[in-house]
């Protein structure tokens, strides 16, 4: 006869625990290391408010290409980034110092739309009790913005 290995049932729960231990200690040693290196990802939400009528075909299924400028408070623009498009954009965070700004969001053809932030590291933040304008939102690392037709 073969004998085959059998694993009682402590046995697979101490193995578990160990196992589990090892992967959480990896994660707590490399992980602040991992995020050192990478920079920061913030979501931006668009929406356009004439997105389903018939004039807006001529912009295609991603619409006009949004673009967010970060404005320091002397009003020069030290961080652009283009082609957002309709729904969920992914735009990376880097090289930015900490502080306050106006993330301004514009596309051609709509309003421009301006959100206060406060950059902490690789994040975003609104400030406290921030008033925002109607068809906008910012929460941790979001902005969303719904654009009016000029």
């Amino acid at each position: 006869m073969i004998k085959t290995l059998e694993l009682k049932g402590g046995l697979v729960v101490a193995l578990l625990i160990l196992l589990t231990g090892i992967v959480g200690g990896l994660f707590i040693v490399l992980g602040p290391k991992a995020t050192e290196r990478s920079p920061g990802v913030v979501h931006i939400g668009v929406r356009y408010a004439n997105e389903r009528s018939l004039e807006f075909n001529q912009y295609g299924k991603n619409g006009p290409g949004a673009t967010i400028e970060l404005i320091a408070p002397d009003g020069r623009a030290v961080y652009f980034y283009g082609n957002l498009r309709i729904g969920r954009n992914l735009m990376p965070l880097k090289d930015v110092s900490n502080g306050p700004y106006i993330a301004r969001l514009s596309a051609p053809g709509y309003q421009s739309r301006e959100v206060p932030i406060i950059v902490e590291g690789r994040m975003i933040n609104p400030p406290r009790g921030a008033q925002l304008e109607d068809g906008t939102l910012a929460d941790y690392n979001m902005i969303g913005v719904r654009f009016e037709v000029e």
